[in-house]
């Protein structure tokens, strides 16, 4: 077995019940989507757990990764390790995002099933090329948030670890973080607002059915799909600066981060 297969068999090892765990509660919520719509004679009902299944994808990979780092935190493997401080991240990366990816398709089967077959009556008929579509667009914008939101939980994880080496920053930790978070958000707002990038946002777009809408018709609700707008600008951006957030996260734990 290679380094890389090795780092991989344990991550996926140490996360197993945690992924179960994050199983049954998806499929206890759609079982009671469709139960409670079906009890109500409502069954765009099960849109509200449609969608917030997949609004709480964009956490499940920083999750994941944050229940990784916090097992192996009682080890302290990273000190022992031959292995990179880049291919230790880097392997938690691919086994949540390969869990999420799971999470997705079945959550995508649950959409599927709830458009054309249990909900077909109330919900807009969309084309099948134009469902997979829209499908593979979410699936996709969703993996990359839960890989950005990933970087941050690591650099963040390893900056507060990594503080804690000097006695003197040690108990004002929490209040630089606090600074780099308030900060940051500072910086990317006042670069939000510069014309040019303003202009240059908006020049690459996507088109593509991301917005349903209810409305309500002899006591029933109804579904129909709206077309839209998402720049591709902002994507390529946040994929740098995860690049730079995990370069120096493992920059953070290759100094011997010890917690």
């Amino acid at each position: 077995m290679g380094p890389i297969q090795g780092l991989l068999k344990k991550d996926f090892r140490i996360s197993r019940s945690e992924f179960i765990t994050s199983l049954v509660i998806y499929g206890l919520a759609w079982i009671a989507g469709f139960s409670l719509s079906s009890y109500f004679n409502q069954p765009v009902g099960t849109l509200p757990v449609f969608i917030m299944s997949a609004l709480s994808m964009v956490i499940y990979t920083p999750i994941m990764i944050f229940a990784m780092l916090k097992i192996e935190g009682k080890t302290q493997i990273w000190l022992y390790s031959p292995r990179s401080s880049l291919a230790l991240l880097l392997s938690k990366f691919v086994t949540s995002l390969s869990y999420q990816a799971i999470v997705q398709v079945l959550l995508s089967i649950y959409g599927a099933i709830s458009l054309y077959w249990f909900g077909r009556e109330v919900y807009e008929q969309l084309g099948i090329p134009l469902f997979i579509e829209a499908l593979l667009y979410l699936n996709l914008i969703l993996l990359l948030f839960g890989f950005f939101f990933g970087c941050w939980v690591c650099f963040y994880w390893t900056l507060y670890h990594s503080l804690a080496s000097k006695q003197i920053i040690k108990p004002i930790r929490w209040l630089i973080m606090l600074a780099i978070y308030f900060f940051y958000n500072l910086f990317e707002s006042f670069i939000a607002r510069i014309p040019f990038i303003k202009e240059l946002i908006s020049k690459y777009e996507v088109h593509l059915i991301t917005s349903p809408n209810l409305e309500l018709k002899e006591a029933n609700w109804t579904v129909y799909f709206d077309e839209g707008v998402i720049p591709v600008v902002p994507f390529l951006y946040y994929a740098l600066l995860s690049i730079i957030l995990i370069f120096i996260a493992a920059k953070l734990l290759t100094k011997r981060v010890e917690v």
